[in-house]
């Protein structure tokens, strides 16, 4: 068997991808414990992401970040670099927190740097939420990724109801006022884009390793971002669409080569066997 030069290259990094343990985005929250199993509440039946891979984002989207200006969506794809969006609502008394507080716990592990390699745009779903309460849900989730300079290159950000419903439309993240819980129900889900502002990856759950966001972000900027190193290990995984994870190539490739082996030798043995018992007879 003939290994590629970057093949050998996922070996070697093989033994460092294992011991940080499988990449893979979870696919869901915590289910309520009094559901049922493949039930879902009424409340959540309109509640679903479809995805809409490799279509644009409506770059037009108004937004009014968390200083109260007013930005296209569009100005975050001026600066050739990938971008994170991300759906919440800043009053959400669980799931939201958990999301952001997932990926700033990502960010902060994370070997890139917002405004530098990439950007991260937060978006309410409340369009009667202020910049104020932007400002405040910013200054936390920042302290929590632990990276004062992460500020940089992620902004927070209120929207007329119109306005992020194309969004959230062309995301494919759909969601609904719940009047008797008197708050948003929606899914538990990460979006990354090109810098052109296509969609790439949907990462779901309230955790983000660090490696899942690295991994998506090199998709999405197709190797641009990052190091050699970097690059190489975008070589190893591929993302399964069926699993939702990303799949660790060299894995596959040394068990492959783990086949041949046994093979060969289950061969080797048979055919030594054979002269064995030639020989016997002829004695």
């Amino acid at each position: 068997m003939t290994l590629r030069p970057a093949s050998v290259a996922c070996a070697t990094l093989l033994v460092a991808t294992l011991a940080a343990g499988p990449v893979h985005a979870q696919l869901t929250g915590p289910k309520p414990l009094s559901a049922p199993a493949n039930v879902l509440p009424r409340q959540l039946e309109t509640v679903d992401v479809t995805e809409h891979l490799g279509e644009m984002l409506p770059l037009d989207v108004r937004l009014k970040d968390h200083e109260g200006r007013d930005v296209l969506l569009g100005e975050y794809f001026t600066r050739g670099r990938p971008v994170i969006v991300n759906l919440v609502y800043y009053g959400c008394p669980m799931l939201c927190g958990l999301v952001l507080n997932g990926l700033a716990k990502g960010v902060g592990n994370l070997g890139y740097m917002p405004g530098k390699e990439f950007e991260v745009v937060t978006i309410s779903i409340d369009p009667k939420e202020t910049s104020d309460l932007a400002a405040q849900k910013r200054e936390t989730i920042l302290e929590l990724a632990g990276r004062e300079d992460a500020g940089a290159g992620w902004a927070f950000h209120t929207a007329e109801e119109g306005e992020v419903r194309r969004l959230a439309d062309a995301l494919g993240f759909q969601y609904h006022w719940v009047e008797k819980e008197q708050q948003w129900a929606h899914p538990a889900v990460i979006f990354v884009a090109s810098p052109e502002g296509k969609i790439s990856r949907y990462l779901y759950g309230i955790e983000f390793p660090p490696n899942n966001l690295k991994l998506a972000l090199l998709d999405a900027s197709e190797g641009k971002v990052g190091s050699t190193i970097d690059r190489i290990l975008l070589f190893c995984y591929h993302f399964d669409d069926d699993s939702k994870e990303y799949v660790l190539f060299a894995q596959r490739l040394m068990r492959a080569g783990g086949a041949v082996t046994l093979a060969g030798l289950g061969a080797f043995l048979l055919i030594n066997w054979r002269r064995n018992a030639s020989r016997t007879r002829k004695s």
